[in-house]
Parts: structure tokens; sequence; C-alpha cells
């Protein structure tokens, strides 16, 4: 049963991101952000073909007119939707691996959003990344990104890559760390299965500036307190 339900949300992923992103088309000459809407729904419609419930805690630390470099733990594709339908109200984009925008129809979304893509390994395209984050930063967005780099496959925070710490130190941004648990239930890192009617919990932290800190240290401070969260000992290297 499992095996075939599955076999539906993948359908429906690849069929529901095609159709928003042909019906988004005409509203390009309309609309400064024409997909900013198409990707709340798609996010919307996901969620509740999964049966996911998400509770939230901590949004009230978040002030509704400032800028944050979000950082939290990555453990699902699912991350992605979640996250969409909680900030459905605020400007922001996501921090996205290169290889994400490839993806037929949805690599277009991607891109119409505004999403920034990284290429990971390399240097000069990275700092490209960051200055584009940099700027969409003094336009009035807030950026999120998951600060490991991919998604954990037994749920323990990985090591810290360090671009995420030069993008909040340069630009002077607070760094809002979250904590999300339980969407790795819903859709696991490996095979093709999902689980319906699992319960997601998103937990901000309190919002950090960075201040004179360097990059290494930053990145350690975060780290450090998303652990405790966590309930993790520290036993990996971080910073790359």
């Amino acid at each position: 049963m499992i095996a075939v339900y599955s076999v539906l949300f993948w359908i429906y992923l690849a069929l529901l991101t095609a159709v928003l992103v042909i019906i988004g088309i005409p509203s390009i000459f309309f609309s400064k952000h024409p997909y900013k809407l198409m990707s709340r729904i798609w996010a919307k419609m996901l969620l509740l073909f999964l049966g996911i419930s998400v509770s939230t805690e901590g949004l009230e630390k978040l002030d509704k007119n400032s800028h944050y470099v979000f950082m939290g733990n990555h453990l699902s594709y699912a991350d992605i939707f979640v996250l969409l339908h909680v900030f459905s109200e605020r400007q922001f984009l996501f921090m996205a691996k290169k290889e994400l925008f490839k993806i037929p129809f949805f690599g277009f979304a991607l891109k119409k959003i505004g999403m920034i893509p990284i290429e990971r390994g390399d240097h000069k395209d990275g700092l490209k990344s960051l200055l584009n984050a940099a700027k969409k930063i003094s336009e009035g967005f807030s950026v999120l990104l998951f600060p490991e780099g991919t998604r954990s496959s037994d749920g323990r925070l990985g090591s810290f890559k360090r671009g995420a710490f030069v993008l909040a130190g340069r630009t002077g941004n607070r760094i809002a760390p979250f904590i999300i648990r339980g969407t790795s239930d819903a859709v696991p890192k490996h095979g093709f299965r999902v689980y319906p009617f699992k319960k997601v919990h998103l937990k901000f932290l309190e919002p950090m500036n960075p201040g004179g800190m360097k990059d290494k240290e930053l990145l350690e401070h975060v780290r450090g307190v998303m652990l405790n969260e966590l309930g993790q000992k520290d036993n990996l290297s971080t910073g790359e």
C-alpha cells in the first residue's frame, strides 16, 4: 500500500509542478513576482497530499520588518515545502544546490521564484552565489539556507559550510537558526517511499547578531547552539 501511495505522490508532485509552472507563465507579464503565489499553492497542496501537520515554535522571536539569514538543519526534501508554507507571508529566498535547477519544470520554477543556485565545490561560482544573495538582502529579502549543504542521513547535524557565515558576516544581518523535526519520517532521504500523516515541528531559536565575530567563530557558535537544541554531541569537524 505504501509503495502505491509513494508512486502516486511522485506522479502528483511532477504533475502539480508542471501545471503550476504553465499556469504561471502568462502572469509573468503582469506581476513582478508571479511565482510567489504559485510556490505557496504548491507547498500547501503537497502538505495536504501527504497529510503532514506542521506546528511551529518561536515565531514571535522574529521581527516581521527585519531581514534575516535563516539557517537550519536539513533532513528531507519535505523541508522545502514545509518552510515555504510557514514563510508564506515573508519575503525570502532559498539558496539551493545547482543540481535542482536542472530538473524539468521544477528548475524553471526555482529560477522564476528567484531562488539562488549554489555550485558546491566551485569557489568562484560559490562567491558569485554569495554576492547574489547579498544583493537580494539589500533589496529587502531574507535568505534561507542549509549550512550542512545536504540532507542528513541519520538525523545528526553534519559539518557546516563556511559560505553561509561569510554572507551573514558581510551583510551584518542577524542569523535566525531553526530546527526542523519530523520531515524525514514523511519523506526519507533514501528510497522513493513516502509516509503520510506525519507530524513536523519547526522551532526558531533566538536570532543572533554576527557582531565582530570571525566567520569560523560564528560558524562554531551557531552550530553549537543548534547541537544543544538537538541534544547532540559535536563529533564532526566544521567548516570547509
